[in-house]
């Protein structure tokens, strides 16, 4: 992805929230070997950047406004109002041929487990990406991980993953991405039913010892009445 940014004198606090209700975000370019350079950035590039299919981890060839050279970087932080979540600020790593980057990859299920689908049961992911160390052109997208054939019981973690020689995983690897377990309401059911028969043979022990006590006082009755 191409972005064009212009250079960034610096700015009063004032000056800098007009210019960003003018849609023209601060943010600075830096990396190994390079001076820092303060730039501003359209911010609807940055929404472009965020779109686009690999997000965060889209490699961009940056170009600032009277500067023949071109850089090639990845967003490395961007700044955003918690509230109205406009972009506040951006920085921008340079990453050189050869060189790996670490980033962050968001992780996607696929597929549905039988006993989700057909039991009841509760598919939990717990971890929403992996951090992971890679060539920039070898990040992907997203990570897509098939738990159609997990079970009830079944804990999914970083060190079942695929493995991918360009691509090192630096999250721990005992760490849980999904897992598969009963769902409340389901086992709210069971333990309904367990009540319901544990009452209903409460219920029978009870018929059979009031049936008992019937027969052990007929007896006394009948012996009572045959006594001289």
């Amino acid at each position: 992805m191409d972005i064009t940014v212009t250079p960034r004198p610096r700015r009063t606090k004032g000056e800098r929230k007009r210019r960003l209700r003018q849609g023209l975000v601060p943010g600075a370019i830096y990396g190994r070997g390079l001076e820092p350079a303060l730039v501003e950035v359209p911010a609807k590039a940055i929404a472009d950047v965020l779109l686009a299919e690999s997000g965060m981890n889209t490699v961009i060839n940056l170009t600032v406004q009277g500067d023949r050279a071109q850089h090639t970087v990845l967003i490395d932080n961007l700044e955003r109002d918690p509230i109205t979540r406009g972009f506040l600020n951006v920085g921008f790593h340079q990453v050189k041929k050869g060189d790996k980057v670490h980033a962050q990859v968001p992780i996607t299920l696929v597929g549905t487990p039988e006993d989700v689908a057909l039991n009841g049961a509760l598919l939990e992911q717990t971890l929403e990406s992996i951090d992971v160390h890679a060539q920039p052109a070898d990040l992907p997208p997203h990570l897509e991980v098939d738990v159609s054939q997990m079970k009830t019981g079944d804990v999914l973690r970083v060190a079942d993953l695929p493995h991918n020689p360009k691509i090192e995983f630096t999250t721990n690897e005992d760490i849980a991405i999904a897992s598969v377990h009963v769902s409340r309401t389901a086992q709210d059911v069971e333990e309904a039913d367990a009540a319901v028969t544990e009452s209903a043979l409460t219920g029978q022990d009870a018929v059979t010892e009031l049936r008992a006590d019937a027969d052990r006082d007929s007896d006394t009755v009948t012996g009572a009445q045959g006594q001289p």
